[in-house]
C-alpha cells in the first residue's frame, strides 16, 4: 500500500482493537463446531440458534475473517479454524457428481439445499483464496480455481453475466432475474485469487467481469450500477424490484480502486470516483450521518434504513479515498458516519453490531465480513500512514 495521509485528529487504531478484541474472538469461540462447519446464527446476546446451519456464504466469509485474524495476530487458533473450515467445505459442500458447490449443509454434513448459487460460488473462490494464503495449501488454491471454472462455465449466461441460481445439475434456472451482486463479489474474489503466486492471470478475468457491468447501456458515465435486471440485463423498474443499492456503489468504488492498485487500468479510478460521489450525493444523510439503503432510478430514496453493512462499506471506501487519493472532503462525513455507527449500531451491552431490527448478531449471510473488511482496511491505512523507520 502506498503512503497514506491521515489527519492527526483521525485515530484509525480503534478498528484494529475492535476487530481483535470484540469481533473475531467471539466468532472464533462461538461459531465453530466439532465437524468444522461454522454455525452462524446468533441472537443479540450471542446465543446460538439450535437450528443453525451453514451456507456457502457463511462458511466462506468466515474463512476470510479467521484468515485475517491469523494475519493480524499470528495466533494458531485462527489458522486451525481456517483448516477445519476448509476441510468441511471440501468434504461436504462440494458436489462430486455434477460439480460445483451445494448452497447449505447441516453440521453433520447433510446437504440441506443442493441448488447451485453464483453468489455462494463467488464466496467460495474468495474464502479459499484467503485460506490458501493462510495455510500455504495448494488444495485450497486448486479448489478455488475449480470453483471459478464452474462460475465461468455452467453458471455464466449467454450475455457474459452470471445466472443467479440453478438446479443441482445446472439445467434449470431457478431465479428469473439477473443481479449485479454475484458479479461484484466474483470481481472481489478474482482480485484475491490474483494475489496468490503465479495467479496474476486472474486479473484479466476480473477485468472482464468489471467491463461487462460497466459497459451495460444503462450505465452511462457518472451513473450508478443498477442492482436488478431481467435475464437479458435490462434494468428492472422499481415496481418489479428494480433499485440502486447505495452500499454497493461504495463497495464497487473501493474494489475498483483496489484493482488499480493491483495493476488494472487507471481508468477504473474515474469510475470508482463517480460511484463514490454518487453514493455521497444521493445516499449520505447530512443530518444524522450514515448511508441510506436504496434509491430508485430517479434518485428517490426507496429504503431509508441504515443497515450496518452499508455503513461499513461507506466507511471503508471514504477512508480509503481520503487517505490514498487526497479526498480530504470525505473525512468529515466519515467522522459523522462513524459516530452514527457507534451511537446506533454497536451494541454497548453485549458487543458486536446489531444486524437487523431484533438486534441479532449473525446469520448465514453476513457473519461480520463487512466489519472485518472495514477494520482490516483501517489497520492497513493506519500502518501506511506511519513514518518509515
Amino acid at each position: 500500500m502506498p503512503q497514506a495521509i491521515i489527519p492527526p485528529t483521525i485515530d484509525l487504531s480503534w478498528f484494529r482493537g475492535h476487530l481483535l478484541d470484540d469481533i473475531l474472538p467471539r466468532w472464533l469461540r462461538l461459531a465453530q463446531s466439532d465437524s468444522g462447519l461454522f454455525l452462524p446464527h446468533f441472537d443479540r446476546q450471542w446465543r446460538r440458534n439450535p437450528d443453525s446451519f451453514g451456507s456457502l456464504v457463511s462458511q466462506s466469509r468466515l474463512l476470510f475473517n479467521f484468515a485475517m485474524g491469523y494475519r493480524l495476530t499470528g495466533e494458531q487458533a485462527y489458522a486451525d479454524a481456517v483448516e477445519r473450515g476448509v476441510g468441511f467445505l471440501l468434504r461436504h459442500f462440494r458436489d462430486p457428481v455434477h460439480g460445483g458447490w451445494y448452497w447449505s449443509c447441516a453440521a453433520d454434513g447433510t446437504v440441506l439445499d443442493e441448488a447451485k448459487d453464483s453468489y455462494g460460488h463467488a464466496f467460495v473462490v474468495f474464502g479459499l483464496a484467503y485460506a490458501a494464503t493462510c495455510l500455504g495449501d495448494d488444495a485450497c488454491r486448486e479448489a478455488a480455481i475449480d470453483c471459478w471454472e464452474t462460475l465461468n462455465g455452467p453458471l455464466r449466461d449467454a450475455h457474459g453475466g452470471l445466472i443467479p441460481r440453478t438446479s443441482r445439475d445446472f439445467t434449470t434456472r431457478l431465479d428469473p432475474h439477473s443481479t449485479q451482486n454475484p458479479m461484484m463479489h466474483l470481481f472481489e474474489a478474482l482480485l484475491a485469487l490474483s494475489d496468490l503466486e503465479g495467479m496474476g492471470r486472474m486479473l484479466d478475468h476480473a477485468r472482464e467481469i468489471a467491463d461487462f457491468l460497466l459497459s451495460l447501456p444503462c450505465r452511462a458515465a457518472g451513473r450508478p450500477i443498477t442492482e436488478m435486471y431481467s435475464p437479458d440485463w435490462t434494468p428492472l423498474p422499481v415496481a418489479e424490484g428494480g433499485r440502486i443499492d447505495l452500499g454497493h456503489q461504495f463497495e464497487w468504488a473501493y474494489l475498483l480502486s483496489s484493482a488499480v492498485g493491483r495493476g488494472l487500468p487507471t481508468r477504473y479510478l474515474t469510475t470508482a470516483a463517480d460511484l463514490l460521489d454518487y453514493g455521497m450525493r444521493v445516499g449520505y444523510d447530512r443530518q444524522e450521518g450514515g448511508i441510506f439503503a436504496d434509491v430508485g432510478p430517479d434518485e428517490t430514496v426507496i429504503r431509508s434504513e441504515k443497515g450496518y453493512w452499508q455503513q461499513c462499506e461507506a466507511l471503508r471506501t471514504m477512508m480509503h479515498f481520503a487517505a490514498l487519493h487526497g479526498r480530504d472532503d470525505l473525512w468529515e462525513p466519515w467522522r459523522r458516519t462513524f459516530e452514527f455507527c457507534k451511537r446506533e449500531l454497536i451494541d454497548p451491552e453485549y458487543g458486536g453490531w446489531y444486524d437487523g431490527p431484533d438486534g441479532h448478531k449473525g446469520h448465514h449471510w453476513k457473519v461480520d465480513y463487512h466489519i472485518t473488511g472495514m477494520c482490516v482496511e483501517a489497520t492497513a491505512l493506519d500502518e501506511a500512514a506511519r513514518p518509515a523507520t
